[in-house]
C-alpha cells in the first residue's frame, strides 16, 4: 500500500517484469466509508479532493480497463488530431460516484468498485520479487529475481510522477525483502547472497533523492529471507534459512553491531515482523514465522548507554499452538497496532499469510 495522507493506491508485482500501480475510485471509497460507519457519515471533503479517479472504464471485451479521471471529458476523443471518417476512442460514460447501499449488479461492480490500473513501471529485467513503500508515501523500492549484480539492482520510484529516481547497487543475487526505517532515512535490503545492506536515503529541498551505501554485512550462513525495523530506533531484525533471527543496531558512528541472536529455531525462519510496545522502555515484540508454519512471539528490550552502546534482551512471550498456525511456510507477517483496551492493555493485531493459501488474523493483549 502507498502510505501517507490522501493516498488510496497500491503497487503490485508478480512473476512479470512490470510494477503496476492501482488507484481506488471515489465510488469505492464512499461505499467503504458508508459500510464502516454503519450508514452514518460521508466521505470527508478534504480527502475527496485528493482522489482523482472516479471509476473504471471497461472495454467491450473486458480485457483491459482505464481509469476515468476527475478532469476527463465524456466527449469522444478523436485520433490524429481529428478529421472525418477516422476511428474514435470509446466514449467514456458519465462518471457519477455513488455509494452502493445494496448488493450491486455486475455493471456496478465493474464501474464503481474496480481499482483501475493507472501506471506501469518498466525497468526490471526479470520477474518482480519484493516491493515496499516508505512511511511518508513518497518512494517505492522494488527488486527482481537475479543471478548477477546488474540484475540485483534495487530501483527507487517517486510516487506521483512514477519516475525511477535511483538504482541502488550492492547485492549479487535476488534481493528477498526490502523495508524503510520508520523515519524514512534508511533502506534495508536482505538477499540470497547472505548479506544485508543499509542505504542512507537523502532528500533535498528541491525534491531530488540521493543515496549512499552505509554498510554491507554477511549476516547469516544461509539465505536471508526477511527483515524488520524497530519502530522506536535504528535497530532491525534479520531471519534466515539457517534457523536463526539476529538483532542488529546502527550505532552513532554509523557502525553496524550485532546486539542479540535468538535461540535457534526448529526450522528455517521465513518471516519476521517487529512492533513497538512501550516507547519509553524501548520495548517491542517480534513475531517469527517458520517454514514449518509455526509462529512465535518474542519480547525485545533495547537499552542504549554511552559506555556499552546498544544492548538487547529477549524472552519468549508466546509459542502459538500448531492448530492456530499455518501448515506450510509462513510467507509474510505484518503488525497493525490498535488503541489501548479498557484495562489499559495494548491491543495488537498480527496478520500472517502462508504457502497453505491462508491468511490468518490474530489479536493479542500485552
Amino acid at each position: 500500500m502507498v502510505q501517507g495522507k490522501g493516498n488510496h493506491r497500491f503497487v503490485s508485482g508478480a512473476e512479470e517484469k512490470v510494477v503496476r500501480v492501482f488507484e481506488a475510485p471515489l465510488s469505492f471509497l464512499k461505499t467503504l466509508r458508508h459500510t464502516c460507519a454503519g450508514g452514518e457519515g460521508s466521505f470527508p471533503e478534504e480527502l475527496q479532493a485528493d482522489v482523482q479517479v472516479l471509476g473504471a472504464n471497461m472495454s467491450a471485451l473486458g480485457l483491459s480497463q482505464k481509469p476515468i479521471y476527475l478532469h476527463s471529458s465524456s466527449e469522444p476523443l478523436e485520433r490524429n488530431g481529428g478529421g472525418e471518417g477516422l476511428d474514435t476512442f470509446e466514449t467514456v460514460p458519465e462518471a457519477a460516484p455513488a455509494e452502493l447501499k445494496e448488493p450491486p449488479i455486475e455493471d456496478q461492480l465493474a464501474f464503481h468498485t474496480l481499482w483501475p490500473e493507472s501506471h506501469k513501471l518498466y525497468g526490471h529485467g526479470n520477474e518482480l520479487f519484493s516491493l515496499c513503500c516508505d512511511h511518508n508515501g513518497s518512494l517505492i523500492a522494488s527488486s527482481c529475481k537475479a543471478q548477477s549484480a546488474a540484475m540485483a539492482e534495487i530501483w527507487l520510484w517517486e510516487v506521483g510522477t512514477w519516475k525511477a529516481v535511483c538504482r541502488l547497487q550492492s547485492h549479487s543475487l535476488t534481493v528477498t525483502h526490502l523495508e524503510f526505517s520508520y523515519d524514512d532515512t534508511l533502506l534495508l535490503s536482505v538477499c540470497r547472497d547472505r548479506h544485508f545492506s543499509v542505504f542512507s536515503i537523502q532528500r533535498t529541498d528541491s525534491g531530488e533523492v540521493s543515496h549512499k551505501l552505509m554498510a554491507k554485512v554477511e549476516a547469516h550462513k544461509r539465505i536471508i529471507w526477511a527483515c524488520s525495523w524497530n519502530p522506536f530506533g535504528h535497530q532491525f531484525a534479520t531471519s534466515s534459512r539457517d534457523k536463526t533471527v539476529k538483532i542488529w543496531s546502527i550505532e552513532k558512528d554509523a557502525r553496524i553491531k550485532q546486539v542479540l541472536a535468538l535461540p535457534q529455531f526448529g526450522s528455517s525462519v521465513t518471516a519476521v515482523a517487529w512492533t513497538g510496545l512501550d516507547h519509553e522502555e524501548k520495548s517491542g515484540c517480534i513475531a517469527v514465522g517458520m517454514e514449518s508454519g509455526l509462529i512465535e512471539l518474542w519480547n525485545i528490550k533495547i537499552k542504549e548507554t554511552e559506555e556499552e552502546g546498544t544492548t538487547a534482551t529477549a524472552a519468549l512471550a508466546l509459542r502459538m499452538e500448531p492448530f492456530m498456525c499455518h501448515v506450510s511456510a509462513v510467507n509474510r507477517l505484518a503488525w497493525r497496532p490498535t488503541e489501548k483496551s479498557e484495562s489499559n492493555q495494548s491491543l495488537l493485531r498480527l496478520t500472517s499469510c502462508g504457502d497453505d493459501n491462508c491468511v490468518r488474523v490474530f489479536d493479542f493483549k500485552f
